[in-house]
């Protein structure tokens, strides 16, 4: 579908820049050895990493490819090792298999399931910050922050958002300029929490949709109406908006209760 005017970046030279000088900065200011990263051969985080290895130069990179079976992720694992090696920044793997296995005895549903291995995930990256005085990079884009499309302690866990104001359709665009591989680019986005998992299958709608829907609300400030007239399918409309409304819990300060 046609993009509205706007949403696309004329020139990405300017938000790389900006992403690179903001990874910089917060890094220098908060005064640790670099940052860590997971990378899961996905187009998200392997933006992110090339950005920081420009920001900080590669060394000062960490990679950590945290699959739940390495043999049924070899895909992924190969792309993100392809990629690590080209940037020359350092990665490690962790398979999370036996820790999720303890959990065994919860019984624990689908989606309660992938939750669990997000915040797995999440505590591994800070166990390595922890050891090593890192900075835990996000992968999140705008487009799942503004969904609520992560989990809670887990993926959204993180210390700094460098790509947490580009849409999907950004971060394709920049990937794109980078010469992030084209087989990277391609690939079907999914948070690979449980077998043929994808995002758009999960929710239902396409990001070109989703892009524009958030983008028509939160930039053009348009109702739920006028995103309706200007081509949108009603109920796509009304279930994006469910979902941003319903997450706003994820993306606020925790509720503290005063009492002075």
């Amino acid at each position: 579908m046609e993009l509205p005017d706007g949403l696309r970046f004329e020139d990405y030279e300017q938000p790389r820049r900006l992403i690179v000088n903001f990874i910089k900065d917060y890094v220098a200011r908060i005064q640790v050895k670099g940052v860590v990263l997971g990378l899961s051969g996905g187009i998200d985080s392997s933006l992110v990493a090339t950005l920081a290895c420009e920001a900080l130069g590669p060394e000062c990179v960490l990679g950590l490819m945290l699959p739940v079976d390495a043999k049924k992720d070899a895909n992924n694992i190969k792309d993100a090792t392809e990629l690590a090696a080209s940037l020359h920044m350092r990665l490690e793997m962790f398979e999370l298999k036996d820790a999720v296995k303890a959990y065994t005895p919860l019984s624990l549903d689908k989606i309660s399931f992938g939750n669990l291995t997000a915040r797995l995930r999440m505590a591994t990256w800070y166990a390595k910050a922890n050891q090593e005085s890192l900075l835990v990079l996000g992968t999140g884009n705008k487009t799942e922050l503004m969904l609520g499309y992560f989990t809670k302690y887990g993926d959204g866990g993180t210390d700094i958002l460098p790509i947490g104001d580009l849409y999907k359709e950004n971060v394709w665009d920049l990937a794109r300029v980078l010469e992030i591989p084209d087989k990277i680019v391609r690939k079907v986005p999914s948070a690979g929490l449980w077998k043929g998992q994808t995002d758009e299958g999960e929710i239902g709608i396409s990001y070109a949709e989703l892009d524009t829907i958030l983008y028509l609300k939160l930039e053009r400030g348009m109702s739920e109406d006028d995103i309706i007239k200007w081509g949108i399918e009603k109920s796509k409309v009304q279930k994006v908006i469910r979902m941003m409304n319903s997450s706003e819990h994820k993306r606020s300060p925790l509720p503290i209760a005063k009492v002075r």
